[in-house]
């Protein structure tokens, strides 16, 4: 019924759609034509009919090229795109794209999960740098998307499948790369451009502002921007008080405790022309996060209070491109310094008798720097160069135990360091084959200093890594290409994996130090086909994992003491993950743009014969937009199946018990309109059929049906 209803509501668009497309083309039909080509950046006119454009991205190569042209699998998120989602966080965009997933819930938190692989094992990036750091890449916390501002985002690049010839270790599952707006420096004159923009969303009574103002031209841009949200405690339906999977997460009305938040950030920078052909770049990042909450747990009633009451990140970045430089085609250079600070509050109080009070206060900094050059050489395309960073962790505590008060840290004082050279060809062997092969060679250091507060065992650490990858493009037909790629990735374990030793978010649970992990690696096969039609993009690719040393949190069961679960970073021997990914855009008509995907993902513990705990079930998305003029409609659903494949017998359902959380749907739709004078309004009603779920890799609800309305004005 569910199902029957989503399609029903899309059809029911067809009435006020086919409305708004009388009266544009009865207003002005070339005004129409003009109007869609600036409301939407993924279709062109060509011979008087819309098409889809390729998309241009930079992270399958590290270059601008168009996505059809590689065969690693890539999906963008446009700026357009990102406007009509109108998403809570960065995070909620990710969960209408093939194989990958979210973990994490509230306005704040959200992990991207690529084809099984959690946050550890995915790099993000922000134009092209590293956002992971070495204390907060874990499956319990994860460096969060969130510390960006959504605002000043042109696109989103997310790679599926190892990356690490060109990013290095920890591109083991896939890279997110979020591209930021940059100033136009072709214009001849210079222009100045202002937007103000106000959004609300029922579901948290959450408020955000952003401002900007750009001025480019002759050679010359700037930007500055400054963006405010906050967000209380979001509400799921009603009849999550009654779950028995979701009751001791929510209050009685619904409301998920301790999940609201506040944020301000401010960016600026600036772009110039350096003679004929270069470019000098820098950008400044300020963001400052408080109050962010631990979903679930209502201090005032459960015992335990957990929340980070300070998330804070600022950046400093500088880049050079040369153009044609030395025989190169181009040479860039580029630096940046981050720094991130976090505290963490974990008090739980089970019993009278016992309590743990924690109070973190995590310093990261981070410095990061790449050269790289492209040279063509004859039918090979040449891209080479250097990566570097260092990550200089301090951490500062208190602990309270019924047995004992102490300031001991469970990271200690502590550096990593990444280096790594590579090189990647891509070879026209034919007019029809494209070869594309990299060689990466890395080297790290892991080392501890001497740190009074931390027991664990202290370590000095050095490991070396070779990956690669090969992959070919054969061109069946002009608009039809097979790809297939063989890709090994590594992921050496970091310094928070390596000697963390105390207690975690998830309340009962004590972590061992485990001196003696090492580091795991993936060879990766894939196949698949590209697509790329004038109204019809997307493709197919079946993937096969196999995982060595994979690294997992073992139980070592009950502490004898304190009653604690012990659990410990260990390798298990070998894991296979493997699926199949179907995406495919449809522009049937002048305004009307269908868009479907489906991705199903099966891992096993090759040891046990076990199937892995953190596979996602299979997913798929159903969306209808239409798009004429100043207007557009979209209305989309989202299927996810139940998840029936668990590690042990036991945690399955029985046919008599309520079956395991997942088999939802979820249906938005989203309406907005631009007026000539640059006023823009649009709004979301989201979850229309207050549909009680959680994500896949979530205990706590999602929201119920909300509305998102927002109001802008570019002059």
């Amino acid at each position: 019924m569910r199902n029957l209803a989503i399609i029903m509501l899309m059809a029911g668009l067809l009435a006020p759609c086919a409305w708004a497309q009388n009266v544009v083309l009865e207003e002005d039909s070339m005004a129409a034509e003009a109007a869609v080509e600036s409301t939407t950046t993924d279709t062109e006119e060509e011979d008087g009919k819309r098409v889809f454009k390729d998309r241009l991205v930079v992270t399958a190569s590290r270059q601008e090229e168009a996505s059809a042209n590689t065969p690693a699998a890539i999906s963008v998120i446009t700026m357009e795109e990102i406007k009509v989602r109108q998403p809570e966080k960065m995070a909620d965009l990710f969960k209408e794209l093939p194989g990958v997933d979210v973990q994490g819930e509230g306005p704040f938190r959200g992990l991207p999960v690529i084809r099984g692989l959690s946050s550890n094992r995915v790099l993000i990036l922000v134009d092209g740098q590293r956002l992971n750091n070495a204390r907060e890449s874990t499956v319990f916390a994860g460096i969060q998307p969130g510390l960006v501002d959504l605002a000043e985002v042109e696109r989103i690049e997310v790679l599926r499948g190892p990356a690490s010839v060109l990013y290095g270790s920890d591109a083991m599952g896939g890279v997110i790369n979020i591209i930021t707006k940059k100033p136009d420096l072709g214009a001849q004159e210079f222009t100045m451009h202002h937007n103000i923009g106000y959004e609300y969303g029922s579901t948290a009574d959450s408020s955000a502002a952003h401002a900007d103002i750009r001025g480019a031209g002759k050679g010359f841009g700037f930007n500055l921007s400054v963006g405010w949200e906050t967000a209380d405690d979001y509400k799921a339906p009603k009849e999550a008080a009654q779950s028995p999977h979701f009751q001791q997460y929510v209050l009685p009305d619904g409301t998920v405790p301790n999940s609201g938040m506040d944020q301000a950030s401010v960016q600026g920078g600036f772009r110039m022309l350096t003679g004929d052909r270069g470019i000098f770049r820098t950008n400044v990042e300020i963001v400052r996060t408080d109050d962010v909450g631990f979903p679930g747990f209502d201090p005032e009633t459960s015992g335990v209070d957990i929340s980070f009451p300070r998330f804070d990140r600022d950046k400093i970045s500088l880049g050079w491109e040369s153009g044609p430089l030395a025989g190169l085609n181009n040479l860039s250079v580029s630096g940046y310094w981050q720094h991130v600070v976090k505290e963490s509050k974990r008090f739980i109080d089970p019993s009278p008798f016992f309590f743990v009070h924690t109070y973190t206060k995590s310093d990261i900094e981070t410095i990061g720097f790449n050269t790289q050059g492209i040279k063509d050489l004859g039918a090979h395309h040449l891209t080479m160069g250097l990566d570097f960073y260092r990550d200089n962790l301090e951490d500062e505590a208190t602990n309270e135990y019924p047995w004992d008060s102490n300031t001991n840290v469970s990271v200690p004082k502590s550096h990593q360091e990444g280096i790594g050279l590579y090189i990647q060809d891509q070879f026209q062997a034919g007019d029809r084959l494209q070869i594309l092969a990299g060689l990466r060679a890395d080297h790290f250091a892991f080392k501890s200093e001497d740190d009074p507060n931390y027991v664990g065992e202290p370590f000095d650490v050095t490991e070396s890594d070779i990956s690669g990858n090969i992959g070919a493009m054969y061109a069946v037909t002009e608009n039809v290409d097979l790809t297939a790629l063989v890709a090994r990735g590594f992921r050496a374990p970091n310094i928070q994996e390596r000697a963390f030793t105390g207690s975690v978010s998830q309340p009962g649970y004590w972590v061992v130090q485990n001196p003696d992990l090492t580091s795991e690696s993936s060879l990766n096969y894939e196949v698949g086909f590209k697509v790329r039609y004038d109204r019809y993009f997307g493709g197919v690719n079946l993937y096969y994992n196999d995982i060595s040393d994979f690294i997992t949190f073992v139980e070592l069961g009950p502490d004898p003491i304190t009653g604690l679960n012990l659990i410990q970073y260990d390798n298990i021997e070998d894991a296979t993950v493997k699926g199949i990914e179907i995406e495919l855009e449809t522009l049937f008509s002048q305004y009307w743009t269908l868009i479907t995907n489906y991705s199903y993902t099966k891992g096993d513990d090759d040891n046990t014969g076990e199937p892995l705990g953190f596979i996602p079930p299979w997913k798929a998305v159903l969306g209808l937009r239409y798009q004429a003029g100043p207007w557009y409609f979209e209305a989309a659903g989202r299927f996810v199946g139940e998840q029936t494949r668990v590690p042990s017998p036991e945690n399955i359902a029985d046919a008599e018990d309520d079956p395991p959380i997942g088999d939802f749907v979820t249906a938005d739709i989203r309406a907005g309109y631009t007026f000539d004078s640059g006023l823009s309004l649009r709004a979301t009603l989201g979850n229309i059929f207050d549909e009680l779920y959680s994500e896949p890799f979530n205990l706590r609800p999602e929201p119920g049906r909300y509305m998102r309305m927002s109001v802008g004005w570019t002059f």
